[in-house]
């Protein structure tokens, strides 16, 4: 099952082997992590001999906080030693990867064993390192996590990631998720991509009168085949100018989707496209955290209603753990008069006020649903909210509204 060069020090294919690497340069850096003194020894002195500069060296296995810090390093390669406990280390390389699909890990034992390199495939790794390390096996993985970086940095470009997250089923997340994508793609001028991150029922193509011939589904199938081109097949266009990554439109009850497969998915259609809308599902489960860890902004929608707002404090809680997160509350169908407790109350139960108040027209909204039309052709005072939203993603001010200097009259 596994050749000679895989287990002795890869996981990636052989190649046309080191000359093609040549014109590279053999200094470069490197994360070391092993709490185990004599492999951690020897590793950084493996390291030290391909004029490697080691940026940091981690003595015990990190927690959840020093993974991200990790994962954010600008380095060539992150090396993790498993002999000490290979559960804990490989779910610190699924971690790191989730966080970071673009990484380079590279991982060590001091045995060869074919399972623990499968495992270690299935955890994100890409080079596997075993028992002495020859210089040249060491040098070539090397240049090869020095070349994907090169490569990573000419090609990737910062897309933001603007999830749209409901407190409950029901809030109206889908709607004004698409329908900003679409404000987004002619307010910005740039390219947007809107993904449908429901496994089973989403409606965002129904809501945009789409047919699509691939879905979500044949990425989170093929977790092996995912990279910029293949992603590029699944995504409809619609002529609105926004690309769709649409749901299944059967219902299905497939295998749970693992996190690092939707970070990736979510990586490589932001690695093409300035602007990625989610619209995120509940049923998403633990796959939602890879998500977020590369979310811009989460536009967390509710109603003012207690079953929503007690769930929108909740999840604002849970939010708390990633701090690269920009939250926006977002309050659906809002309509002050019908409101059983005015805001103050609202926002001090929430914990934050609201940034953003859609008024209540379920009408126009049904409207524009079954016609699979945006909601401006039903000239909806909710459009007008999405357009406001949308310009400020983009970073420009609401229309009418001017910087601030002197005028000539007051």
């Amino acid at each position: 099952m596994f050749d000679d060069t895989v287990i002795k020090g890869r996981l990636d294919p052989v190649g046309s082997g080191p000359s093609s690497y040549a014109r590279l340069q053999t200094n470069g850096t490197a994360i070391l992590i092993s709490p185990d003194p004599v492999s951690r020894t020897m590793l950084a002195k493996a390291l030290e001999a391909q004029h490697t500069a080691i940026a940091s060296v981690a003595t015990a296995y990190p927690n959840y906080n020093t993974i991200v810090t990790l994962a954010d390093t600008e380095c060539d390669a992150i090396l993790v030693e498993l002999d000490t406990d290979s559960d804990t280390a490989l779910d610190v390389v699924e971690a790191i990867c989730a966080r970071k699909p673009a990484a380079t890990v590279m991982v060590y034992s001091g045995r060869s064993d074919a399972h623990l390199v499968m495992a270690s495939m299935r955890a994100g790794a890409r080079e596997f390192l075993s028992g002495v390390i020859a210089p040249d096996v060491l040098s070539e993985a090397l240049l090869r996590a020095s070349a994907r970086r090169i490569e990573v940095g000419v090609k990737r470009t910062q897309g933001k990631s603007l999830v749209f997250w409901g407190a409950k089923g029901g809030c109206g997340v889908t709607t004004l998720a698409t329908n900003f994508a679409m404000a987004l793609r002619r307010e910005s001028g740039s390219e947007v991509a809107l993904a449908d991150l429901h496994p089973q029922l989403g409606e965002v193509s129904v809501l945009m009168g789409l047919t699509p011939r691939f879905t979500i589904a044949d990425a989170l199938q093929n977790p092996s085949r995912l990279d910029g081109d293949f992603v590029q097949t699944l995504l409809t266009e619609h002529r609105s100018g926004v690309s769709v990554l649409a749901a299944p439109d059967t219902y299905t009850l497939p295998a749970a989707p693992e996190g690092r497969t939707v970070g990736k998915l979510v990586e490589l259609v932001g690695s093409r496209f300035p602007y990625v809308v989610v619209d995120a599902g509940l049923g998403l489960g633990h796959c939602a955290e890879a998500l977020f860890r590369s979310a811009t902004t989460v536009y967390l929608v509710t109603q003012a209603d207690i079953p929503s707002l007690r769930n929108c404090q909740r999840l604002i809680s849970y939010l708390s753990d990633f701090p690269g997160v920009s939250i926006e509350l977002v309050i659906n169908r809002f309509e002050p008069r019908k409101m059983e407790f005015d805001e103050e109350r609202m926002n001090k139960a929430i914990g934050m006020p609201a940034k953003w108040k859609v008024p209540n027209d379920y009408a126009g909204a049904r409207r524009a649903a079954n016609a699979g039309t945006p909601l401006e052709n039903e000239r909806s005072p909710i459009w007008d909210v999405l357009k406001t939203m949308a310009r400020a993603a983009a970073g420009k001010l609401p229309e009418g509204d001017t910087k601030k200097g002197f005028k000539l009259f007051g």
